[in-house]
């Protein structure tokens, strides 16, 4: 939560104090999915790749389940 008023702060030129005076709930979530956007551009222009989406647990509950199996 600190992380994104201060994200919000540096991208808007304001304070912080600011940012939590006048910010939404939609402007958060907007800095959050923005952060997101940039951190997966960034990781696929380093490593030449994009990145692969992390299994939800009942994918890996699954996983485990087969591998258990005789």
């Amino acid at each position: 939560m600190i992380l994104a008023i201060d994200n919000m702060a540096a991208k808007y030129h304001c304070l912080p104090s600011e940012v939590l005076a006048r910010g939404t709930t939609f402007d958060l979530r907007v800095c959050e999915i923005a952060t997101m956007w940039h951190n997966r551009q960034n990781e696929q222009a380093t490593t030449g790749r994009a990145p692969v989406n992390k299994p939800t647990e009942q994918q890996m509950l699954e996983m485990l389940a087969k591998v258990k199996k005789p």
